[in-house]
């Protein structure tokens, strides 16, 4: 059983992870989406179970883009603080709202990324990065709270507040902004999936699997942008976005009157559900 799940989640981790090293992305905007509408994962431990790969994705990515000198360590630092905080708030606010809310709030978040990528316009693909100052470190911190907040509510990495945030209004080239957004989520993740270990929300063994397959398509996905144009893939993106963001928010309106599922084993103190597989059955496997 384990090796028929790592042949259907490594290529599903690859795709996230090849989104996430292309457009600077957690990845999770593309696999949280996928695990829920065709695996059936209920949606907060497809979100927290997201976390890990994006971590292992991000880290992938951003060593490519560290190698090219796209990395901008000062930024990141003040991100980080701000994106740590964010995560904590995140991961227990998760815990307490509704899966019908999280759908459709998930499928608002899809349909601003895309309606980003589409109005993003003309990007400096360079490595321009601006020397910090008292304000920009201030507009850095808050950019990552948000950065946290989301990375944590949604299981996602939160590039897609930061990547426009530091090239369309602070300053930085296209290449940089990815980079440094890799490297920032690589802890914010990680702190995210952690904190939802407890409540029996992140699948580890399943996370790795999907991570693994991250890696790989973290790495391809930063060659392709440091080497290609990303306009084509751009569109495609976000096309694929909104009709994601229509068939989950479909999905959560239908399911708003449900009630929540219970609690994974781990939740209830007799500690299976830490792994994944044996406390954790999905959504669809209950019904």
């Amino acid at each position: 059983m384990q090796s028929a799940r790592a042949v259907r989640d490594i290529p599903l981790g690859a795709v996230a992870g090849t989104v996430s090293g292309a457009l600077g992305v957690g990845g999770g905007i593309v696999l949280v989406p996928l695990l829920v509408l065709f695996q059936k994962m209920e949606q907060k431990q497809a979100q927290a179970t997201s976390l890990v790969m994006v971590a292992m994705a991000a880290a992938s990515g951003a060593t490519v883009y560290l190698v090219a000198g796209a990395v901008a360590w000062a930024a990141a630092a003040f991100v980080l603080a701000g994106s740590l905080a964010g995560a904590l708030a995140g991961s227990a606010l998760v815990q307490r709202t509704h899966t019908s809310v999280l759908q459709m709030a998930f499928a608002a978040v899809l349909v601003l990324a895309a309606v980003r990528l589409l109005w993003s316009g003309d990007q400096n693909p360079g490595l321009e990065a601006p020397p910090i100052t008292a304000g920009l470190a201030v507009a850095l911190v808050l950019t990552g709270v948000a950065m946290g907040l989301l990375s944590a509510m949604f299981g996602i990495g939160g590039g897609i507040v930061l990547v426009p945030v530091l090239t369309s209004l602070l300053g930085f080239g296209q290449y940089v902004a990815a980079g440094t957004s890799l490297a920032v989520m690589v802890p914010t993740a990680l702190l995210g999936a952690i904190r939802l270990t407890a409540p029996g929300l992140t699948q580890w063994n399943r996370g790795l699997l999907l991570g693994l397959g991250g890696v790989v398509g973290g790495i391809l996905g930063a060659r392709l942008a440091l080497a290609l144009p990303v306009d084509v893939v751009t569109y495609v993106f976000a096309l694929l976005m909104v009709l994601t963001a229509v068939r989950l928010a479909l999905k959560g309106w239908r399911s708003r009157g449900e009630a929540q599922p219970a609690p994974p084993a781990a939740a209830r103190g007799d500690g299976r559900g830490r792994g994944g597989d044996s406390g954790s059955a999905t959504e669809g496997e209950r019904h």
